[in-house]
């Protein structure tokens, strides 16, 4: 975890309710996905290189695709995980569905911001004490702790 949840969720758009409810609800997967979707949006914010990208999108849409992309990153982690795959990874399709009308560059940093992130998560997965991707379907009690909703 990269940081206080409860200090980082007051900066920036993306709703922790968008990953508790996918599929499987409050687990620990899906909390690593919310990590992964505010690692992206805040490397984006970052880079000098997308500034012209940020003047086109409001914060908020630039969240909800951060969030878009996070979660379709699910089903290639799960295949990593099952032994599907030998390695889950950063995919420019998944923007490309995203945005369609964007040309070639553009969408290539953002995959190459995609792809810092993703590295980042995942390095950063070895020294977490919540071995998310370890129990990827355990409860992630992060949900409520950090966001102050119970069940």
């Amino acid at each position: 975890m990269k940081g206080r949840p409860e200090v980082l969720f007051n900066f920036t758009p993306i709703q922790k309710e968008w990953f508790q409810r996918l599929d499987g609800g409050k687990t620990k997967l899906n909390w690593f996905l919310l990590e992964v979707a505010l690692e992206y949006y805040d490397r984006i914010r970052d880079s000098a290189e997308l500034a012209p990208y940020r003047e086109q999108y409001s914060e908020d849409q630039i969240a909800q695709f951060c969030a878009y992309y996070a979660r379709r990153m699910k089903k290639s982690l799960l295949d990593c995980i099952r032994g599907r795959r030998k390695r889950a990874m950063a995919c420019q399709e998944y923007i490309d569905d995203f945005y369609p009308h964007h040309g070639d560059k553009l969408n290539g940093l953002l995959n190459d911001v995609a792809k810092e992130a993703w590295d980042s998560m995942v390095g950063g997965c070895r020294l977490c004490p919540q071995q998310c991707l370890a129990d990827y379907m355990g409860r992630a009690t992060l949900f409520d702790e950090y966001m102050g909703q119970g069940e």
